[in-house]
């Protein structure tokens, strides 16, 4: 049997929006894009969490013409279902949330979807994937870039489920300014850009300096590198968001996908 199958009707545009009535975990179902490998088993799975310009929808040409999004919403937007179909080719499932979908917005930019709530969508994603048969419940994994890197760090905070089956997590540029503190509770790779603008690296390298045990995390920071170094296809500077910077760095980006490859690796 091919899994790829098993989603495809849980699977809507970007820009869909959630009943009133809808459980957190229908909202989930209804707002991902699921990567399966079409080999069968049961797969190492990563959960994983876009940043706050969201995710593209299979209409790419009503997404080019929509004003609301620019350049570097765009770009972004295309990078996350481009990362997912690459871990994919690595033996991974990956289950790209949607959660501005989910909370029916285009994107979250202007107004950021809050640590908290991103981490009940980790709490609830983890424990649905823990009961698909294509996922090793036993081997889940987060990851989660920009916005979705800082609810990730707002989940290993806690509170987290009492009987989580995730083994580590990745956060790329993670937004590190809403937190004051910080539990790591397992093994964390956190990938940070040296000239990133937006999250600034400096606010993340303080903030696991500032816990007591912080043996469980590996930094990266990669010099001269902006916020969206990995991002294929964009140019090495682009202004937005106010005047701050994004910026393809190719060093950088290609570092950085061996880094987490060989992290996952390890946390077998």
């Amino acid at each position: 049997m091919r899994y790829g199958c098993f989603l495809v009707a849980l699977l809507l545009l970007s820009l869909s929006v959630p009943s009133s009535g809808q459980s957190l975990r229908d909202q989930i179902i209804e707002n991902h894009f699921a990567y399966i490998p079409s080999d069968e088993g049961r797969f190492k799975t990563l959960i994983a969490m876009p940043g706050c310009s969201g995710i593209s929808s299979d209409d790419r040409t009503a997404e080019q013409s929509n004003p609301q999004l620019g350049e570097d919403d765009l770009l972004f937007r295309r990078h996350y279902r481009y990362v997912a179909e690459k871990l994919k080719a690595e033996g991974f499932v990956v289950l790209l949330v949607n959660i501005q979908a989910a909370e029916g917005l285009l994107t979250a930019c202007a107004d950021p979807i809050n640590g908290e709530r991103i981490a009940e969508y980790i709490n609830e994603a983890v424990a649905w994937a823990s009961e698909l048969p294509f996922v090793d419940s036993d081997n889940i994994h987060l990851i989660g870039w920009s916005m979705g890197g800082g609810g990730v760090l707002k989940w290993l905070h806690g509170p987290r489920s009492e009987a989580t089956s995730v083994r580590s997590a990745v956060v790329v540029y993670p937004n590190c300014s809403r937190h004051t503190t910080l539990t790591i509770p397992m093994p964390v790779l956190m990938l940070l850009g040296g000239s990133d603008d937006i999250a600034i690296p400096s606010v993340c390298e303080e903030l696991v300096d500032s816990v007591p045990i912080n043996q469980l995390v590996t930094v990266v920071n990669y010099p001269g590198a902006r916020h969206g170094y990995d991002i294929q296809g964009a140019p090495p500077i682009l202004d937005c968001c106010g005047g701050r910077t994004i910026g393809y760095q190719q060093v950088a980006a290609d570092a950085s996908w061996q880094a987490i490859l060989k992290f996952l690796a390890r946390s077998d």
